[in-house]
């Protein structure tokens, strides 16, 4: 279908991207090949100024008037949003909106076309949702600019939880999500099981990095060998906004982590979290956490009673969390970054909601028919490593990252000089591997067959921490090994699509694809994904 039939069906509105009328920026660190650039410098809100109310996502309308039938259009593009003053942001937004918002029931159709208004390729990643292989939006299904995609799906029972979109071609994503495109996907139950007396907010965390001129900057080394974290920190296009609440209030914080790189460590101050869902749906028994680890692309369903004192102030924030950083240090990696303030107002306390005593049932995976070995790796210029090759199992030889390992791997990547100078690309060479091979488009790794369990031993052979993410499916984590330590069962199952590995360590996964296609599984650190760790799995 043309592209000019499908324009009118973009929902367009307006958006606010600071919480204030004004953006803080700090002042980010030099490119070490690249000119200097001129970054917005203010650190702080105006003296007296207010934070401003938390707003909901702005929503991506159904222009479907038949029940059970969600229809529109996302167009990306180019937008100039308002900094409140005399400058503008340029972001690329879905239908001019930042974190628009798709919201579903389970068992409703699914029909959206997106319309590449951008000047260069792109596609939608359903994160999370088990579409049809031709309906994932990974990069061998670009759509190139001018030019319409559509995309369906009917959402199964048992498929309620909080997804999210963005893009997935491969070679220009990284700019894509430094411009900010990116949505959240809601799926919800046709029953629901949390009492109605809970009061739900959705909270998609991202971040920017923008010149003085309101451009988005152009990435920098540390970018590509860390990921990408931006100085101003927003939820919901806001920057650190209020949320008023009664005493007593059980609030149910549903969050995406939508950020490039950015890990956030999550805690809300003289508060217990009550962690009661995961990437893929809500837990059978909430767990009591004090702090939570919500890596890029992962999901957390979050219940929180908050303090019974009237006029009281309480800052959700993400505290410093080492991943491994190389190269120069932001200052930010080291400072709390207030994500939202919770005002209690003067009012009567709201009495403790009960929860049932089982929110879901998740059955174990069975013994699997398969088993592979996936080690995650990194090349740097003065490295040399012997990556091995995966047998038709999955298993390799793996020669560490130091020493004499049998020479220096032909990788076939993004590699230069080991003096560290920049590769033809612009990037730094260095490469991020799975089982010694960076991507690429059309590879296979591995052959399955629907309906098969599999188990899969993903080892981090690597110095920082990697989030790793699965297409097409959820999986179960069922044990961990930290370094040379002894395997450990996992306390309790969740589904999931996204999971850290920290340096050196182990998780066995397990999983069903019950769709054929190639899928993909990489790293969602964006950039780590770019510099070739992605491989994918041939289902049939």
């Amino acid at each position: 279908m043309q592209r000019r039939d499908f324009l009118r069906y973009s929902t367009l509105g307006g958006v606010a991207l600071s919480a204030s009328g004004l953006l803080a920026y700090a002042i980010a660190g030099r490119h070490a090949d690249h000119a200097p650039v001129s970054l917005l410098d203010a650190t702080t809100l105006p003296e007296g100024q207010p934070l401003q109310p938390l707003q909901p996502l702005p929503r991506i309308a159904n222009l479907s008037d038949r029940p059970g039938l969600f229809r529109s259009a996302l167009t990306p593009a180019p937008h100039a949003v308002a900094l409140g003053d005399d400058r503008h942001a340029r972001l690329w937004l879905y239908n001019r909106k930042v974190a628009p918002l798709i919201e579903v029931t389970e068992g409703d159709e699914f029909d959206v076309t997106l319309v590449n208004e951008l000047e260069q390729e792109t596609t939608v990643h359903w994160h999370g949702v088990a579409v049809a292989n031709e309906h994932d939006g990974g990069p061998g299904d670009a759509v190139a600019p001018g030019e319409a995609r559509r995309y369906r799906h009917t959402f199964a029972d048992g498929s309620a939880a909080l997804h999210w979109f963005h893009p997935h071609p491969h070679g220009v994503l990284a700019g894509q999500i430094a411009h900010g495109l990116a949505g959240a996907l809601l799926v919800r139950p046709r029953q629901e099981v949390v009492p109605a007396e809970v009061e739900e907010h959705l909270l998609v965390v991202n971040d920017l990095r923008l010149s003085g001129a309101g451009e988005v900057a152009p990435h920098t080394d540390e970018d590509w060998m860390n990921g990408r974290e931006g100085e101003l920190l927003l939820v919901n296009g806001q920057r650190w906004p209020r949320l008023d609440v009664a005493p007593g209030t059980t609030l149910r914080l549903r969050l995406v982590n939508a950020c490039a790189g950015r890990y956030l460590r999550l805690r809300l101050e003289e508060h217990e979290l009550t962690l009661i869902g995961t990437d893929g749906g809500l837990l059978e028994q909430p767990r009591s956490l004090e702090e939570l680890l919500l890596t890029p692309g992962e999901r957390a369903d979050l219940l929180v009673r908050i303090s019974e004192q009237g006029g009281e102030r309480f800052v959700l924030a993400s505290h410093p969390y080492e991943r491994g950083w190389m190269g120069a240090r932001p200052a930010h990696l080291d400072e709390v970054a207030p994500l939202l303030t919770i005002h209690t107002r003067e009012a009567d306390v709201l009495p403790a909601v009960i929860l049932p005593a089982r929110l879901a049932r998740i059955e174990p995976l069975g013994e699997p028919a398969v088993r592979r070995t996936i080690a995650l790796t990194e090349v740097m210029p003065d490295m040399e490593h012997d990556a091995g090759e995966a047998d038709a199992g999955g298993t390799m030889d793996h020669g560490g990252h130091g020493g004499d390992a049998g020479g220096t791997m032909d990788h076939g990547g993004h590699g230069g000089d080991a003096d560290g100078m920049m590769s033809d690309n612009g990037r730094p060479p260095v490469d991020f591997l799975i089982n010694g091979r960076s991507f690429a488009m059309g590879e296979v790794m591995f052959e399955g067959q629907v309906g098969e369990v599999e188990e899969w031993e993903v080892f981090n052979d690597s110095h920082m921490d990697h989030p790793f993410h699965v297409h097409g499916t959820h999986f179960q984590v069922i044990a961990s090994r930290e370094a040379d330590g002894e395997w450990r069962e996992a306390p309790w199952l969740a589904w999931k699509d996204t999971v850290n590995l920290a340096p050196n360590q182990r998780l066995r996964l397990r999983l069903v694809f019950r769709e054929p296609g190639d899928w993909l599984f990489h790293c969602h650190i964006i950039e780590h994904e770019e510099l070739g760790m992605m491989a994918a799995i041939r289902i049939r």
